[in-house]
């Protein structure tokens, strides 16, 4: 990840932004990336580490001012490591976003591209997420501001909040978090204060000991339900009684308390049974007219609002896709296909939707969802399990051949031989929406033998990130492009590295 080097500070104009989050400029040749600098800041920067093609520094002294730098709206930023674009105007965030996405496509991935269409932004750029996950703490992390507030604290004062930036066991305490509805603000500072007050034990990470271990919330943007759900170290139904009973007591609104024992020395729960103290085991959410049970350890779209933005652009992409004369599509494969959504939001173009999904429990859910909607069973199929295994010739002889493939993998991309697998399958369109477009650079270079980009649409699903979604059209060419040589392993770093040609490195 690169080696230290003697610091030193330089001057210089900050040029763009990485989809890192830091700005960069350059010093003789080199490319700089600046943690806390905003594209067209002039500013002092103090390099201290060099990588491969680049070199890493921090902003030292703001010189000139950026013409999008603005002032932050939270009290944490800086500190608790999210929301990192937050001192750069939104309209300039999706600029760079933007380009971004058409630069990795076109210069990583050597990809010609019909059409690119201009980012999708969203309306409001705070409180849209539907989850938040805090963590109990009994090593609270005393930032800068704190000191220069002149607030102390003592080595064992319990908090609540997020784990810090390069710390395993502090916790940096949050008062106003901009990411979720401000009801959770309330509820949370409130269970700080109830937990403090009546000395419940928080988790301690060395000691293995405490209750308080994590407390998660999520909220419906259509219905406007809030679950609570409580991570404890002990099996203490007392305390828990207790401690819903006071939140209950002062927050109505709250429609789900789920509480989950986990007393293992790691903190993953989502293996785990869940308990309902009060409410029902799921929340709902519609997007367009479907609606979606989400139970405490399912995945759902983390920004509901804008992932009807998202699925509405896969459903054009779709329809606009149809042959002359036709209204739907025959069998349309859905990968990486979660607990159906993408599947089910286009269904009215398909005679038939074929999910595979790795998660067995993600499949469970979207039989779930297919019948909560009254869809017509025998239009679905679902199959759990790994990509290149399910996706063969078995498949397609009880399934149908695949006219058009939806693949939304993780940020990682696809495994080499699922794209493969696609190749091999021949279907007529491919719409591939990634939430990485290195890695979905890397897998449509390796598919453009045969399919040639028709056309792309980036949304942003996260405000004040660096992180941007891409949904792009793929058609299978009349005949095969001259072939590419593809060496797997020179690609498997995309995504881990700044996304630097050599001709940006040193000159």
């Amino acid at each position: 990840m690169g080696s230290k080097i003697e610091a030193f500070t330089v001057q210089m104009e900050l040029l763009d932004a990485a989809s890192d989050g830091r700005a960069v400029g350059r010093h003789e040749g080199w490319a700089v990336f600046v943690e806390g600098g905003v594209p067209g800041d002039i500013a002092e920067v103090q390099i201290y580490r060099k990588e491969s093609k680049a070199l890493v520094g921090r902003l030292a002294r703001l010189v000139t001012p950026s013409p999008h730098r603005i002032t932050p709206a939270c009290g944490h930023f800086g500190d608790c490591g999210g929301c990192k674009w937050q001192h750069m105007s939104y309209e300039a965030q999706i600029k760079y976003k933007e380009a971004q996405v058409v630069n990795i496509l076109r210069r990583i991935g050597k990809i010609e591209i019909g059409e690119a269409l201009p980012i999708l932004g969203v309306e409001h750029p705070y409180y849209y997420r539907n989850k938040l996950e805090f963590t109990f703490g009994v090593k609270p992390w005393v930032t800068k501001r704190d000191k220069e507030a002149g607030i102390a604290y003592t080595s064992d004062i319990r908090v609540l909040g997020y784990n810090a930036p390069k710390f395993f066991d502090k916790v940096l305490n949050i008062d106003e978090c901009l990411l979720q509805t401000p009801l959770v603000n309330e509820i949370r500072n409130e269970l700080l204060r109830f937990c403090r007050q009546e000395e419940i034990t928080f988790y301690n990470l060395r000691e293995h000991a405490g209750l308080m271990r994590n407390v998660v919330f999520r909220t419906s943007a259509s219905t406007g339900e809030v679950m609570i759900i409580l991570i404890v170290n002990e099996m203490n139904e007392e305390l828990i009684d207790k401690i819903f009973g006071n939140l209950e007591s002062k927050f109505p609104q709250i429609t789900q308390f789920i509480w989950i024992h986990n007393h293992k020395y790691n903190s993953v729960y989502s293996d785990l049974p869940y308990r309902v103290w009060k409410g029902t085991p799921y929340y709902t959410e519609y997007l367009d007219q479907y609606q979606f049970r989400i139970r405490p350890t399912s995945f759902f779209q983390t920004n509901p609002r804008q992932a009807r933005v998202l699925y509405d652009v896969v459903r054009n992409f779709l329809r606009e896709s149809l042959p002359e004369g036709r209204d739907r599509f025959g069998t349309v494969y859905d990968l990486y296909a979660g607990t159906g959504s993408i599947g089910m939001y286009v269904s009215e173009l398909t005679e038939k939707i074929v999910g595979v999904e790795y998660v067995a429990s993600a499949v469970k859910d979207a039989w779930e969802n297919v019948r909560l909607n009254e869809l017509e069973e025998s239009r679905f199929s679902f199959y759990a399990g790994d990509m290149k295994d399910i996706l063969t010739s078995e498949l397609v002889n009880k399934e149908g051949h695949p006219e058009v493939i939806i693949t939304d993998p993780p940020r990682q991309g696809m495994d080499p031989r699922v794209v493969m697998k696609i190749l091999d399958l021949k279907p007529d369109y491919v719409i591939y929406v990634s939430c990485k477009p290195a890695t979905q650079a890397r897998d449509i270079y390796m598919m453009g033998v045969w399919y040639e980009v028709l056309k792309i649409q980036p949304v942003d699903m996260f405000p004040h990130t660096a992180h941007v979604e891409n949904v792009a059209l793929l058609k299978r060419r009349p005949a095969a492009k001259e072939q590419v040589e593809v060496d797997i392993k020179d690609w498997n770093h995309i995504g881990e590295t700044p996304e630097i040609t050599e001709e940006e490195g040193m000159a």
